[in-house]
């Protein structure tokens, strides 16, 4: 599977597909994602440093993040949600909610890790929104570069891990 992420935004639709190809096996990519350690290493792109001021991966427990840009105003960026099922090294089902967004803007997120064959994962994230509308409101932010770079970060540390 390629190592580069790709984002799909189809037209009509409440949901946002992303895959990524990484070379690690799903356990490790897995860990990387729900350590809270690691996650300021690589989440929220490069352009942002990330807080992980709540993080507790299992049925039931919540998260919270927040970005702040490295150079210019720093204004909090503000992400929580709730992990609906979780399932160690192969998959998360959570929500996720942009609180400057304001209430009723919520995903249901669903994280899946999978051997690709060659000793590596693939990676497939589906976020589903209440409308389309809610949808086509987040793809003008710069929400796809942000995707991509958090992902190659991912990636980097991932490669520094093994």
């Amino acid at each position: 599977m390629p190592r580069t992420t790709e984002v799909l935004f189809e037209p009509g639709r409440q949901d946002i597909v992303v895959t990524r190809g990484f070379a690690a096996p799903p356990d490790a990519v897995f860990a990387a994602m729900t350590d809270p350690a690691l996650i300021p290493r690589w989440w929220g792109s490069r352009r942002f440093d990330t807080t992980v001021e709540e993080m507790d991966v299992r049925r039931g427990g919540s998260w919270r993040f927040v970005t702040r840009h490295r150079e210019g105003p720093s204004t909090p960026y503000t992400f929580r949600g709730v992990y609906h099922d979780v399932v160690p090294g192969s998959l998360i089902v959570s929500t996720l909610q942009f609180e400057m967004g304001g209430p009723g803007h919520l995903q249901l997120v669903t994280d899946t890790f999978e051997p690709d064959g060659d000793g590596g994962t693939r990676y497939l994230n589906v976020a589903l929104f209440q409308s389309v509308a809610d949808r086509d409101g987040w793809i003008p932010t710069g929400m796809e570069t942000g995707i991509r770079e958090s992902h190659d970060l991912l990636d980097q540390l991932l490669g520094a891990t093994r």
